[in-house]
């Protein structure tokens, strides 16, 4: 599980990151008077064209290694629970999203200080661009890409420690852990759901393409291979679409600006509850939706190829005689998605 779990962090997080880049840009709607209506799509080519494409990737470094290690952990503390304590079985059962959420506050922890430097990240070009528009011209803006005042992740870093302590790095720690809460357990409970319907639903289109009568309800590894990246996406469509409000209250309250040192400005910073006032006020509850759209289809792309990546390290670890399960079928006796090791 530990490496499968570190497998599906380390691609999830390179393919879906341009796409978590336009959803936080759309959340906190910091960008320019020019991007504030766009779409998703003309959000990505503005900044393409404005910041560059390695702006696209500006940030990373902290969710890149995070993620690796939250998957890792997720994977494991959910078969772990899921075995010995909470009993959970394959289909629609509670005690899978129980399972789940049992590691939320050790990956809050880690996600946090994440989260944070990410988002920094993600609008510190926006923030330069502003000030940029301020001391030029117009026809002056769009001759000069935008710069942030942070280099990398580590430059915001080690900044905001120098100037607030380490404890700036945990700005929203009780949103987020809550959040994370609440999407891993809906997570692991729509996939194991989702992954018996969908083996279902291709076990009896595989029947109808070889008119077999055969009453065998085994997977076949036609139905096992494709249930797998289906039912992690939607699992991970289902999770973003329900758990949205709160990351949209997290991105504002870990997206204010931070002074990056005590002379150039106060440090005030909004609670949770008072950024979701301030949404409900300002744009209504559609505004807690806001970067929806990239953010469910970011989710489809990497939840489904997270599963895969997880399922095929745990096939191969079978394979390869690192783990006791059995290798009867493509990736064990029971297909993927059994926690028997």
């Amino acid at each position: 599980e530990a490496i499968g779990g570190f497998a599906a962090g380390i691609v999830g997080t390179l393919l879906g990151f341009p796409l978590d880049l336009v959803k936080t840009r759309m959340q906190t709607q910091l960008s320019s008077s020019a991007t504030k209506q766009l779409s998703a799509i003309s959000l990505l080519s503005h900044i393409l064209r404005s910041e560059g494409i390695s702006s696209i990737y500006k940030g990373v470094g902290p969710p890149l290694l995070s993620l690796s290690i939250v998957n890792t952990l997720s994977f494991t503390s959910y078969s772990y629970f899921r075995q010995n304590y909470f009993h959970g079985q394959d289909g629609w059962d509670y005690n899978n999203a129980l399972s789940g959420m049992m590691g939320a506050p050790i990956f809050g922890i880690v996600t946090t200080p994440e989260c944070l430097l990410k988002t920094q990240m993600q609008l510190d070009n926006v923030r330069g661009e502003r000030e940029k528009g301020k001391k030029l011209q117009p026809n002056q803006i769009q001759q000069q890409k935008s710069r942030g005042k942070f280099t990398s992740s580590f430059h915001c870093a080690r900044t905001l420690v120098s100037s607030h302590g380490l404890r700036i790095l945990y700005t929203g720690h009780v949103i987020n852990t809550i959040r994370e809460a609440a999407f891993v357990g809906t997570y692991f409970f729509c996939y194991e759901g989702y992954k018996s319907e969908f083996r279902k639903l291709l076990l009896g289109i595989d029947k109808q393409i070889w008119n077999s009568n055969s009453s065998n309800s085994h997977d076949t590894p036609w139905s096992t291979t494709l249930a797998i990246p289906m039912a992690g996406g939607c699992a991970g469509a289902t999770a973003w679409a329900l758990t949205f409000p709160m990351d949209c209250v997290r991105a504002g309250v870990q997206g204010q600006p931070i002074p990056s040192s005590q002379s150039t400005g106060q440090l005030k910073k909004q609670g949770a509850l008072e950024i979701l006032k301030h949404l409900l006020e300002s744009k209504g509850f559609t505004g807690l939706y806001a970067g929806v759209a990239p953010s469910i289809a970011r989710a489809f792309l990497v939840s489904g190829s997270r599963f895969s990546a997880y399922e095929g390290a745990l096939w191969l670890c079978r394979q390869s005689g690192l783990t006791s399960g059995a290798k009867s079928g493509p990736y064990g006796e029971e297909g993927p998605g059994a926690y028997d090791d």
